[in-house]
């Protein structure tokens, strides 16, 4: 049909990584590489049926241009495409010093070298990869909400939970990254925002819905688990009465509360307190123009890298 492009069908192991990608929602640059070559390798002595065939085994020279003839034919067909970001590696709650610099002193537990050492983690640049809706970008920024789908008292809850997390990120903005925002929240002031919906939203969400969307949030990558707020502001001077409890150490309350932030047994659970949210990648690639309409500084917005062939 004339003034019809032709769209380049995929090969097999071309499906399987964009398949996987998909299903994933955000892959850091290291786990994108290594799904890319574990595919290679098991399509590696598969042959085409026919002649005319695609090679079911053929990924491109290399993992970034593999992604730019996936994009050839995602972003024509679908308005899909594989978006790539740099943003400071997202925080490890079963290993918090995995990010510190190797340079940081073990010995030093003063506030000023675990701000240091927090500082140096987020001046790093780590690259997500996502298969982002190119099309959505209008329907994002007047639902507020990360999603097409879900009803109004969830889109209305999603939108207040990124006001607040922009909020707290311009709050913190001496302490935060060059790119991306620093602000955080615990896990119960997320699920308690829901009492701060008014008008028709105003006490429709339950506190099991607001868990459910919060879920939804994390697993779909549009938040991540963020580094808790300094240990400082949560300890207390020596011989002060803890929480009604018997008197302990600044110290013995800082364990305490390390532990609670801690997952527990193999299924991860999370503390209510213990956990704290921020901006995930995949908001920064399809929710941009919301954020910075938010207050987000533009200018801090981490640089797309385009894939193309």
């Amino acid at each position: 049909m004339a003034g019809v492009a032709f769209i380049r069908p995929l090969s097999n192991s071309q499906k399987l990584f964009l398949q996987r990608l998909t299903v994933a929602h955000v892959l850091t640059d290291s786990q994108a590489k290594d799904l890319y070559a574990t595919i290679r390798e098991k399509f590696a002595n598969v042959q085409p049926d026919g002649e005319d065939d695609i090679d079911p085994c053929y990924m491109g020279n290399n993992f970034e241009h593999c992604l730019g003839i996936i994009n050839s034919s995602l972003l024509p067909a679908f308005d899909l495409e594989i978006c790539t970001v740099s943003l400071p590696p997202i925080y490890d709650p079963d290993n918090p010093r995995a990010l510190q610099s190797p340079n940081d002193d073990d010995g030093d537990n003063s506030q000023n070298s675990r701000r240091r050492s927090k500082n140096n983690a987020t001046n790093r640049l780590v690259k997500y990869h996502a298969v982002v809706n190119r099309s959505n970008d209008t329907i994002a920024q007047q639902s507020g909400s990360p999603l097409c789908h879900g009803g109004p008292h969830e889109l209305a809850y999603f939108r207040l939970v990124f006001e607040k997390l922009v909020e707290r990120g311009l709050e913190n903005e001496s302490a935060s990254a060059s790119v991306g925002c620093s602000g955080v929240m615990s896990r119960m002031e997320l699920i308690n925002l829901r009492t701060e919906l008014g008008g028709p939203h105003k006490d429709k969400l339950t506190i099991s819905q607001t868990e459910v969307a919060l879920e939804m949030l994390e697993r779909e990558g549009w938040i991540v688990v963020g580094a808790p707020p300094e240990e400082d502001d949560e300890s207390v001077p020596d011989g002060e009465d803890d929480e009604g409890g018997g008197v302990q150490s600044s110290k013995i309350r800082r364990k305490r509360k390390s532990a609670k932030r801690s997952y527990s047994d193999g299924n991860r659970r999370k503390s209510l307190k213990g956990t704290f949210y921020g901006v995930g990648p995949r908001s920064f690639m399809e929710l941009g123009d919301f954020l910075q309409g938010l207050g987000f500084p533009e200018e801090k917005m981490p640089q797309s890298i385009l894939h193309r062939v």
